[in-house]
């Protein structure tokens, strides 16, 4: 009888070792994830604006008017808007125009959670109020780290149907071009999507 236990014992140790290796194996390929996303993302801030990519400083903390304005909340829209239009993209929060790492504190400040969580709640937010909720599915949110400060990457996949921005009285379609967002007349609106056959 004890011979059986002592089996069971050694087939449960051996068991326990392989899971445990397992564990350290896929947390060592996590850690490598991590760090090749890291210097990614740190290689497209020193790579500055483009296309692809833009800096805005916050979502809701002014930093000229030293207070919270929700009127950003409508650029970022726009700004989401408009690499959804286009070839899809980044847009970094948290990061000044220069590269400067601002972080996201006075942000978190603004918000009723005031952390990570409470941030990308209010970016889909933003993306629900002002674009329409089956658009959320095209952005994808990251926090990272730079000198010291958190900041956000908000993934931006291409739409395949058009984004407008839903403003009180106005529907706008705004499209990335270089490294600005900009919006388009409705004849212009109507020959991109033609030109390019977003339906």
């Amino acid at each position: 009888m004890s011979s059986i236990f002592l089996f069971i014992g050694v087939l449960t140790g051996a068991g326990s070792g392989i899971y445990y290796k397992s564990i350290q194996k896929q947390n060592k390929l996590l850690l490598k994830q991590k760090q090749f996303i890291s210097r990614d993302i740190e290689q497209t801030i020193q790579e500055g604006e483009n296309e692809y990519t833009e800096f805005k400083s916050s979502i809701r903390y002014d930093y000229s008017k030293k207070t919270t304005n929700k009127e950003l909340e409508i650029v970022i829209a726009k700004s989401i808007a408009g690499f959804m239009n286009s070839n899809g993209g980044k847009l970094i929060i948290g990061i000044a125009d220069n590269g400067e790492a601002l972080g996201l504190e006075l942000d978190f400040a603004t918000l009723k959670h005031k952390n990570r969580d409470g941030f990308e709640r209010r970016v889909y937010e933003i993306v629900s109020c002002f674009l329409g909720s089956e658009f959320c599915s095209l952005v994808h949110i990251y926090f990272h780290n730079r000198q010291e400060k958190d900041f956000c990457v908000i993934d931006i996949a291409k739409s395949s149907s058009p984004a407008y921005v839903n403003l009180e009285k106005n529907t706008i379609f705004y499209l990335r071009t270089g490294n600005a967002t900009i919006p388009l007349s409705v004849k212009e609106t109507v020959n991109y999507i033609q030109l390019n056959k977003v339906k």
